[in-house]
């Protein structure tokens, strides 16, 4: 599933699918194909206007980002959860430190609620996610990080081996138990990404509070046309896509219990 789902994303990106679908029309008019060469062609302009040129990604982001907001601060919270993402591993491990990706907010915001709560755990799940295989997780990188920031190492749980979110849930479950931490756990992800978090946490039966960070939208977007921002724009709509595509995923394959839940 992971294999598939990463080839599969590598075709329907919104500029991979674009392209392709110009390489399609250029097959059908080297083939007199004219007709089948109009439609390729009107489909990459479309994905392109839709995706560089209008603000849909940002609005779909906002849909994500608001499906659930902070509770209040937990009396004790066994653990808090962070989900990989927040550093680049593989330049990390080049340069012998902690590298941080623009999630970074999932690492600064674990931080803070470590010196809140002094007696919390802190359970890092994430290795390489990449199709070479688990190389460069996020352990060295994240306890590196916490020790120069005083943080005890006694503290942290490390599960290195999760590719994607499904296995961040299913693996951090194995730990969990095995450290009789029944919750309730902190869940740390962008906001964006915490829908599908949750509905794979609580599959696992996992007793989570969410924790969204990482912020990337006002939340009160409405459609509209963006001109002047095309490369930002197509990054906000391909994330987005994959994580609606995500959602949906994951409800088929049963290992959530709703498409967007709440």
């Amino acid at each position: 599933m992971f294999i598939l789902s990463k080839l599969f994303w590598l075709v329907l990106q919104p500029l991979a699918f674009a392209f392709l679908s110009m390489l399609l029309a250029l097959f059908c008019l080297a083939f007199a194909k004219a007709g089948a060469a109009a439609v390729f062609t009107i489909l990459a302009i479309l994905v392109l206007g839709l995706s560089a040129f209008t603000n849909a990604g940002t609005v779909m982001m906002a849909g994500l980002e608001s499906r659930f907001s902070r509770s209040e601060f937990p009396e004790t919270p066994a653990c808090a959860i962070v989900l990989g993402g927040g550093i680049n591993t593989g330049l990390s491990a080049r340069r012998g430190s902690y590298a941080f990706t623009r999630a970074a907010d999932r690492y600064i915001e674990t931080l803070r609620l470590a010196r809140l709560y002094p007696d919390m755990k802190i359970l890092v799940t994430g290795g390489d996610n990449s199709l070479t295989g688990n190389i460069n997780g996020e352990a060295e990188p994240a306890g590196r990080f916490f020790a120069d920031h005083g943080i005890a190492p006694e503290r942290l749980l490390y599960e290195p081996e999760a590719r994607n979110t499904a296995e961040n849930a299913a693996l951090s479950a194995v730990l969990m138990r095995e450290h009789g931490l029944d919750g309730p756990c902190l869940l740390v992800t962008s906001a964006y990404h915490m829908p599908r978090s949750v509905g794979l946490f609580r599959k696992q039966q996992l007793s989570v509070l969410p924790w969204p960070v990482d912020y990337r939208t006002a939340g009160s977007e409405r459609l509209s046309f963006s001109l002047d921002r095309p490369l930002i724009n197509t990054v906000m709509f391909s994330t987005a896509l994959r994580e609606w595509a995500g959602l949906l995923m994951a409800r088929a394959t049963g290992r959530s219990d709703a498409v967007a839940p709440r």
